[in-house]
């Protein structure tokens, strides 16, 4: 019998590769790149062109890029004006976690008021490192040790110190959270580490494709799509078997719907504390869970949803009759800490069944006429 092949099984046949996938720059940059962004590019690049007249051939743009040498590491020089100060504990982390292929070539330029030196503006922690593992580790002098530098071609210091500010903050794009759990994925399958939580994020990956769920963020521009989860916080801190139960609850309730944010924040945390806390949340008790949610609120954690409107009016009730304090706030707060105690008091009532402790940050406990 054939399978249906939804959007999430597309989305997570990224992740069924046991080797590396080479494509060139071309298949790269064409994959990614749909005909409305095609069209931005070439508007951007009829702007770079009118923002750097002085490049006239790319033999213009090639003899302003950085090129990569050799050199002593007795003639690299800092700028202490340029760099940061030194932060030995931080070189001492790099000297205890040392790994060759993680060491960088030194970013250098030439100053006339320093001939045959190099001026490292960047790595300098890397530079002091490379002193260590010379004079200290291995007990030879600077002058006998070759590294790479990566020399610019600058004119001015105020070109290198803008460098500098982008190149350490706002010019690197960062490591969002989706992209940490695609390469912890990638890095089992593919080159089979066996790192702990890298171990982890695969395990929970391979729970997400079981139940049609994917990972994924924004910039992909598929949250919309059935199954996606954008919120990425609770699932790293979430077990692979949290994520399994999740996984189970929303095989349960069938929606062909992306994941609402509220929706994983409420459950997997619900599911966390039952976790810690040692309570046996088996199959049936997800599959009653599901049936429950489906039958009062149509599973419907959003914030317009039934289940946060009814939960106001409880927290409403509750503060109008207990006594106030500074620290209570005055309206609901659509959130687990008042979100899953309004949910325990639901199971219980609805239910019977035993639930995971969970105390208000301030004490909300709803009435059982506020129930459904």
């Amino acid at each position: 019998m054939n399978k249906t092949i939804n959007y999430a099984d597309t989305f997570n046949g990224q992740y069924v590769k046991s080797d590396s996938h080479f494509v060139d720059l071309a298949s790269r940059f064409n994959t990614f790149c749909d005909e409305s962004k095609a069209i931005e590019f070439r508007m951007m690049t009829r702007e770079f062109r009118r923002r750097n007249p002085n490049f006239k051939t790319i033999q213009d743009v090639r003899k302003r890029i950085c090129r990569a040498l050799p050199a002593l590491l007795s003639d690299i020089e800092v700028d202490t004006t340029m760099q940061r100060l030194l932060n030995l504990e931080h070189v001492l982390g790099m000297l205890e976690n040392f790994k060759a292929t993680k060491v960088q070539p030194i970013q250098v330029y030439q100053d006339p008021e320093r001939p045959g030196k190099y001026i490292a503006w960047d790595g300098q922690h890397t530079a002091i490192l490379l002193y260590i593992l010379a004079v200290m580790v291995f007990e030879i002098t600077p002058a006998d040790f070759e590294i790479s530098v990566a020399i610019y071609d600058v004119t001015t210091k105020a070109e290198i110190r803008e460098n500098f500010v982008g190149l350490n903050g706002e010019d690197k794009l960062p490591l969002d959270a989706i992209d940490l759990f695609q390469q912890m994925v990638f890095g089992v399958r593919v080159d089979g580490s066996k790192k702990p939580d890298w171990i982890l994020a695969e395990q929970k990956q391979c729970m997400l494709e079981k139940h049609k769920l994917f990972a994924t963020s924004d910039k992909f521009d598929n949250t919309h799509e059935v199954g996606a989860i954008s919120r990425m916080a609770e699932l790293d801190k979430a077990s692979p078997a949290v994520v399994e139960q999740f996984g189970i609850y929303w095989s349960a309730i069938r929606k062909q719907r992306s994941v609402d944010a509220k929706e994983i924040f409420m459950m997997m945390t619900w599911f966390m504390h039952a976790e810690v806390q040692n309570l046996k949340i088996d199959t049936n008790y997800i599959l009653d869970i599901a049936d429950m949610n489906l039958g009062l609120f149509d599973a419907n954690f959003a914030p317009s949803g039934g289940f946060w409107a009814k939960c106001e009016t409880a927290y409403e009730n509750w503060y109008q009759g207990t006594p106030q304090s500074a620290w209570q706030e005055p309206s609901m707060q659509k959130m687990p800490s008042h979100g899953i105690p309004f949910l325990n008091a639901q199971i219980t009532k609805s239910l019977g069944r035993k639930v995971p402790q969970f105390v208000a940050n301030n004490g909300f406990t709803p009435n059982e006429k506020d129930l459904w």
